[in-house]
């Protein structure tokens, strides 16, 4: 059985940063995670075409620039099967971030490091799969909107 793992407070963060990159892109978002055919969050689309799949997270206490390995897969895979990238989108500390992750051609386009990382945010139940290998990127990396 699968739980979703995602709050309403943390729905709601994630439209927040949405609304912000599509507003600077001249897109619109839709949801895709949660739903059982997609594991990452959200697709940007313009008319129609779709622009670029993304994953999205809101860090309050500290910049995290992870993502899990199914979620990692499954960004880089859309990306290549389509020739449209994937990005990260991150807000922290108010400001919005993004890291493109794959831009949907042959090669990726960051070089992440493959680690045991992750932890519970707080006032949430922990679960054993909290601290699993996720793929680091590096603050170089970022591109702040």
């Amino acid at each position: 059985m699968t739980f979703k793992r995602e709050t309403q407070d943390d729905l709601d963060a994630e439209a927040e940063i949405l609304d912000y990159i599509a507003k600077k892109s001249d897109c619109e978002w839709r949801k895709l995670g949660n739903g059982g055919k997609y594991r990452i969050d959200a697709v940007m689309h313009s008319g129609g075409e779709v622009r670029a799949w993304f994953e999205v997270k809101d860090y309050k206490r500290s910049l995290f620039l992870g993502l899990n390995v199914p979620k990692y897969i499954e960004g880089c895979n859309l990306a290549t099967s389509t020739a449209i990238p994937f990005i990260f989108g991150f807000r922290y500390e108010g400001k919005v971030g993004i890291i493109k992750i794959h831009g949907g051609g042959p090669f990726e386009d960051v070089s992440p490091q493959l680690r045991m990382a992750g932890g519970t945010p707080k006032g949430r139940k922990p679960n054993p799969d909290d601290v699993e290998p996720m793929y680091m990127f590096s603050e170089d990396d970022v591109r702040w909107l």
